[in-house]
């Protein structure tokens, strides 16, 4: 089970409101569509974000800066103690994106405040080789405040997010109920590539099973499919 932790201030109706009329609810599109309005409203708290951001800001309030995330702008605002949801706030500097990447879950995103760039893309290939893929763009939206764009899990969620202005940006996430694959898979659409995007503690696992097994090999190096 994760532990859900202290919420921060105003946070908690929507995470009610959310348990609540996801309950019961087996399609994801339906899900997306079920909790889309309490999410804009809740975008649309400018004085709760602009307190919870000065909190973080200053190292206080109920938000664990030191716990471990995906993304070193990633923090984890609340998380179902049944795993049914959780709702994360990204921090874009300006100009930043990330890499084009699938999800393991639906979701919902929106920027708190600011103006947010998403790219979706179509997977091209049959997907019959795990280390390769083409991908090509296929639209693009550019959210303001109380506007959301939805992602879903694997191919169908493939996108790409960023911030086109020259200010720092915040975004809220909510992501459903995660697959059990672990990662989430990176895309070069100018490669091909493909790499594994996986937690902190599950990545220094494997680094160091690869390693254990580099020296059971004589120490030859090995070709690793994650990002360093």
């Amino acid at each position: 089970m994760t532990t859900p932790g202290p919420i921060p201030d105003g946070i908690a109706p929507f995470c009610d409101a959310c348990a609540e009329g996801l309950s019961g609810v087996a399609d994801d599109r339906a899900r997306i569509e079920r909790v889309r309005d309490d999410f804009c409203r809740l975008l649309g708290e400018t004085e709760l974000f602009a307190r919870l951001l000065a909190e973080i800001a200053e190292g206080t309030g109920p938000v664990d800066l030191r716990r471990p995330t995906a993304f070193d702008n990633e923090l984890l605002l609340y998380a179902h103690p049944r795993r049914l949801f959780s709702l994360r706030l990204y921090l874009y500097e300006p100009a930043r994106f990330t890499p084009v990447h699938d999800h393991n879950s639906w979701g919902l995103l929106g920027p708190v405040g600011g103006v947010l760039e998403v790219v979706g893309y179509r997977r091209e290939d049959d997907g019959s080789r795990p280390e390769l893929a083409r991908v090509a763009p296929a639209g693009r939206r550019t959210l303001r405040p109380a506007e959301t764009a939805s992602t879903l899990p694997l191919d169908e969620g493939i996108h790409r997010v960023g911030n086109p202005t020259d200010r720092t940006v915040a975004s809220l996430s909510l992501y459903g109920q995660s697959l059990a694959r672990g990662y989430i898979q990176e895309f070069d659409p100018e490669t091909g590539r493909v790499y594994r995007i996986l937690r902190p503690h599950e990545k220094k696992r494997m680094l160091a099973a690869q390693a254990l097994a580099a020296l059971g090999a004589g120490g030859a190096p090995g070709t690793g499919g994650t990002r360093p």
